[in-house]
């Protein structure tokens, strides 16, 4: 089967992981995940206007693992990129982190919509 490369989120990982909450409980855990990402994006620009590209790589990798956990595959991918674009010795452009900005809003508008629509 081929991968849909433009696939927000994977909802096979999302309902394991979704499985692990009763429905408030997965509210609240999708309400943290937005708060930790809207933050993250914070430190992000932060260590960007401090030309820190090394902290960017680390927030970007760390992120990219949490979005595995809960099948987020457009996070996941927008943080590899970024990853790549941190370590590549090139400074990083406010258009490299804007994908990251995009994937954080398409998922936790796609995270509130699965757990709307249930299994």
């Amino acid at each position: 089967m081929e991968k849909d490369e433009t696939a927000v989120l994977d909802r096979v990982a999302f309902d394991d992981f979704a499985g692990l909450f009763d429905a408030g409980e997965l509210r609240d855990a999708i309400e943290q995940w937005h708060a930790d990402s809207t933050t993250t994006l914070a430190a992000i620009a932060a260590a960007r206007a401090r030309g820190d590209d090394a902290r960017i790589g680390e927030l970007a990798h760390r992120t990219a693992g949490g979005g595995m956990a809960i099948g987020a595959l457009a996070l996941t991918r927008a943080c590899e990129r970024l990853r790549a674009a941190a370590e590549s010795g090139a400074p990083v452009t406010d258009a490299q982190i804007a994908p990251l900005r995009a994937a954080v809003a398409a998922t936790y508008g796609a995270l509130t919509d699965a757990v709307s629509s249930g299994p």
